[in-house]
């Protein structure tokens, strides 16, 4: 084999190994590629403060829309609320709010195709939660987190939490 028949063969093998053992780790499987929306909101005075969602500002809190059915943050000073909507092809397919009024927390899983999402919250002061899966209709799961605290939402593709999608900020 010539100098540059070699050079072109490592490249290639490079090339492919590489495609191995970075395209096998992508988050969502089932999905291919999901698109992630999300909203970063000040509940004092209904400000976005990151992400894209749109929030419109309403008597005694912010209201999200989606096509679920709806967020809806209650006014807390000095709170952050968070929501995460997870979409496949345009379709919802999960979505994640963590409410500071209340530090609780919805994983919802809209779409009945056997797939879903987990959640998992983690604080300096007490360290991660459990991972929760999302479910139809979810209910509210209570933490007893101080006024301030900063909380990180992960969201992960598997029970094990091996395969994170995302994780976003809020504060309590």
């Amino acid at each position: 084999m010539n100098a540059r028949r070699k050079t072109a063969f490592a490249l290639t093998s490079a090339a492919a190994v590489a495609g191995i053992l970075f395209g096998t780790a992508a988050p969502a499987q089932a999905y291919g590629t999901l698109d992630i929306r999300y909203a970063r909101v000040d509940t004092d005075d209904c400000t976005r403060l990151a992400g894209t969602l749109t929030v419109t500002p309403a008597g005694g809190g912010c209201y999200l829309y989606d096509s679920v059915d709806d967020t809806y943050f209650v006014k807390d000073a000095g709170g952050e609320a968070l929501k995460v909507e997870l979409r496949n092809g345009g379709t919802l397919v999960s979505k994640v709010e963590f409410h500071p009024n209340g530090e609780t927390l919805y994983a919802y899983d809209t779409a009945a195709d056997g797939d879903t999402v987990y959640v998992q919250l983690w604080t300096a002061t007490h360290g991660s939660s459990d991972r929760f899966r999302a479910v139809g209709s979810p209910s509210p799961i209570d933490f007893g987190f101080a006024e301030g605290e900063n909380v990180l939402v992960k969201i992960y593709d598997d029970a094990g939490g091996t395969d994170l999608i995302t994780s976003y900020w809020a504060r309590a």
